[in-house]
This record gives structure tokens, C-alpha cells and sequence, in this order.
């Protein structure tokens, strides 16, 4: 299945797609460094969409990277640990910079 054109080309369009929601990521992360108000809780669920989808398309390292941040979101959010503003935004820098290696890596 992973192998066949038609499965590539959905891999391709997910790509292109999550390049999109990039934007949407950086300019999350530029306001937490700036000690903007941000939604984590939407935050939240959007790292969590590339987690489960860049598992399904086979970009493991996109998953791993938004679990990361996912997970310290959720601790934020469930007040188990304090929010610290650089770091949800530099886990977030690392989701996006997996969105860009598996970019350079399909070669889109």
C-alpha cells in the first residue's frame, strides 16, 4: 500500500497541506516568544492533527517531534507543569522544521 503511486501522491498532497499550517505555527511560536497571548488549547489540537497524520503518511520523525510538544501542551494545559513560553515555542520550531526535512526528503 505505501508503495503504490496513489498512496505517494496522497503523501504528497498531506505535505502540502501541512506546509500550510506551518505558517499558522510560526507565527504561534513568534507571539510566545513575545509574551503574546496565545490558545494553547487550539494550539493544542492542531499539533496534535500532524501527530497522528504524519504517522499515518510514514513521517515518523514530524510525529515524534509533535508528540513532543503535544505532550508538554497537555501538561501546560493540565497545570502540571509550568508554562514556559520559549520552550512550547521551540518544541513547535522542531514540528515545523520536520514538516520542512520531509519536504526536502519527497522532494516536493
Amino acid at each position: 500500500m505505501y508503495n503504490t503511486p496513489e498512496f505517494q501522491a496522497l503523501r504528497r498532497e498531506y505535505l502540502q497541506g501541512a506546509v500550510q499550517r506551518t505558517e499558522h505555527l510560526r507565527e504561534q511560536a513568534a507571539l510566545l516568544r513575545q509574551g503574546a497571548e496565545v490558545d494553547l488549547k487550539g494550539l493544542r489540537q492542531e499539533i496534535h492533527k500532524l501527530r497522528g497524520s504524519g504517522g499515518f503518511y510514514g513521517f515518523q520523525e514530524l510525529s515524534q517531534a509533535s508528540g513532543r510538544a503535544e505532550d508538554t501542551l497537555i501538561l501546560v494545559l493540565d497545570e502540571e507543569i509550568e508554562r514556559d513560553n520559549q520552550q512550547i515555542a521551540d518544541l513547535i520550531d522542531r514540528v515545523v522544521d520536520e514538516v520542512q526535512d520531509a519536504v526536502a526528503k519527497t522532494g516536493i
